[in-house]
């Protein structure tokens, strides 16, 4: 990790040409995609900052165009992808981010399928034993008796959405198949219809390595211990427990790069934690945040990201000689 003036000092010479950036973000005025925009205008490029509903499908001379807030997506030349596909409604945002990726010359990042994947909590964990990297056993649950099953089997157990984010439903399980413990399970699964349960791996911090490109951009160790066992509780309105940025282990980064690398992501947040079991990646996240990062920690990534995009646009040799203009 680099001091952030150093590293724009060092990176000043991949500006090459003016990039024509969107970024689908998470949700309205998302501190994250609006940070990645302002530092993407301060290199001269034009970013507009979208949500899925912004993209359209609009009559054409030819037939149909694909819009975003009222301009050709074929205006653009690289979209990066923060969208939410943890909550409905699904089968409207797979139409809308079917029509985003469908434009040619337009890099999108990620690819529709990459980010599905990523998502999917059960395909990204079965993506990841694929490719040798060390996560705990996941059962697929539709029932209470399934739950009681994976209790039987492990002890104590984490029960979690298969579509999820910030710790949003993942409880943990110590007490075996009690009676409060199944009526939560059954409450879990009336809201969900499925819940993916883990043999719970006792552990001291939780290490979030976020992933831009093939290298590591930060990393941070949140202080979990006791009840406070998770980074966020699940409740949005609480703060993430303490946490520090700290200088990654060899071992560490290492691990975090071959798992975003298993996921074909080209940006992601990698969960890790250390146990008895030794160091296990828990998710991979397709849209990691640091939106409570001071402001100058927060340019770090956005800065990286927007690096990152300058590359794979100059790569494809369509960077414009000047900025768009009328919506930077």
């Amino acid at each position: 990790m680099e001091d952030i003036d150093d590293h724009c000092h060092q990176r000043a010479h991949v500006l090459v040409g003016a990039v024509k950036l969107g970024i689908l973000a998470w949700e309205k005025a998302e501190p994250e995609a609006l940070g990645i925009a302002d530092v993407a205008r301060e290199r001269g490029h034009s970013a507009m900052v979208f949500e899925l509903d912004d993209l359209r499908c609009d009559p054409g001379p030819a037939g149909a165009v694909a819009t975003i807030q009222g301009t050709p997506l074929s205006e653009f030349d690289l979209i990066l992808c923060r969208c939410d596909l943890s909550t409905p409604p699904w089968t409207e945002k797979i139409q809308q981010l079917l029509l985003l990726n469908g434009e040619p010359g337009v890099t999108v990042l990620d690819p529709l399928e990459v980010h599905i994947r990523a998502a999917s909590k059960r395909a990204m964990i079965h993506q990841l034993t694929l490719h040798g990297i060390p996560v705990p056993p996941t059962k697929e649950c539709h029932s209470a008796a399934d739950v009681r099953a994976a209790l039987d089997a492990w002890g104590q157990v984490v029960v979690k959405p298969a579509l999820g984010y910030r710790g949003l439903d993942v409880e943990r399980l110590l007490e075996g198949p009690t009676t409060s413990a199944l009526e939560l399970t059954e409450t879990l699964l009336e809201r969900h219809g499925t819940l993916l349960c883990q043999p719970y791996l006792a552990h001291k911090g939780d290490f979030r390595v976020l992933i831009i490109g093939s290298k590591v951009s930060s990393c941070t160790r949140f202080d979990t211990a006791g009840d406070d066992w998770k980074p966020f509780s699940g409740d949005l309105a609480d703060d993430p427990v303490s946490s520090a940025l700290i200088e990654p282990s060899d071992e560490l980064a290492s691990l975090a790069l071959q798992a975003v690398k298993a996921t074909d992501l080209t940006m992601a947040g990698v969960d890790i934690i250390m146990s008895e079991s030794g160091l296990t990646v828990i998710e991979v996240n397709p849209v990691p945040g640091w939106a409570a990062w001071t402001p100058e920690m927060a340019r770090v990534p956005n800065v990286h990201l927007v690096e990152f995009a300058e590359t794979q646009v100059n790569a494809r040799g369509s960077v414009s000689a000047q900025s768009a203009r009328g919506w930077r």
